[in-house]
């Protein structure tokens, strides 16, 4: 009886640091607690369904499989209003229309970093999509849609979407600016809305314009959101972790 108690003992001493790394993983406060837990399972679950998607496309299967169908349908939807329309709006998630937008933004409201510190996050998140993206199209080597009428002009492969991509980096880059410098629910509401509204428009133009499948659009929109929440986590971490309150707060369960 004796032994087993002792054994028992030994369990739970064992198991106390696991338990407390985990509860911590879970602690509202600090840099890495829930915060810290929820972005990782972002990652990890866009991560997987982007892969899922460069699957599909690969093998042409499942949701590849639909694109002609999503596509012909598009094409059949056509008229002149609705194509001078997405002629324009397709801009918005144009590299040199974001890039530019997204620095003015970031100049004007550095949300707590200053101007430098956030117009740099600002231009590591838009280059370093339009470089990912360009590495994948190359990686796999999809062929743009083949149709009788393009109305946009584009060049190299087609998945994924680098417009969709730049669209959902920047808007969500700007809303994200806006609601740390102004932490008002309308203010949220108002951006983050306006920034998926942007980049869904964005996505829509370019299969209407017959220039992308609409596996491209999706992978696009995966891929920015694993390189955008990748990037914010490291650097809302960094920033936590450099003040002296977490210093302290850190240090504290190791005295007990």
């Amino acid at each position: 009886m004796v032994e087993t108690m002792d054994l028992v003992r030994r369990l739970s001493q064992s198991i106390r640091p696991a338990l407390a790394f985990l509860a911590a993983r879970f602690d509202r406060g600090g840099a890495l607690g829930l915060s810290l837990t929820v972005a990782v399972a972002v990652i990890v679950a866009t991560g997987w369904a982007f892969g899922e998607v460069a699957e599909n496309v690969i093998e042409r299967d499942d949701l590849a499989a639909r694109d002609g169908t999503v596509t012909g349908w598009l094409v059949a939807q056509r008229n002149d209003a609705l194509t001078d329309a997405m002629q324009v709006l397709t801009n918005l998630g144009a590299f040199f229309v974001v890039v530019p937008l997204a620095v003015i933004v970031a100049m004007a409201v550095p949300a707590g970093w200053g101007r430098r510190r956030t117009v740099l996050l600002v231009l590591v998140l838009t280059a370093g999509t339009s470089l990912i993206v360009y590495a994948i199209k190359l990686l796999i080597g999809r062929p743009r849609p083949t149709l009788e009428e393009v109305l946009a002009t584009a060049t190299g492969y087609a998945f994924p979407s680098g417009h969709s991509a730049q669209a959902v980096v920047a808007y969500a880059t700007l809303a994200y600016l806006l609601t740390r410098r102004w932490r008002r629910r309308s203010v949220a509401v108002v951006a983050w809305t306006t920034a998926a509204a942007l980049a869904l428009v964005v996505g829509f133009s370019r299969m209407y314009l017959g220039v992308h499948w609409l596996t491209d659009v999706i992978g696009g929109y995966l891929l920015a959101a694993v390189w955008m929440v990748t990037v914010l986590t490291v650097v809302h971490t960094i920033a936590t972790l450099r003040r002296p309150g977490e210093t302290r707060r850190r240090s504290a369960p190791a005295a007990r």
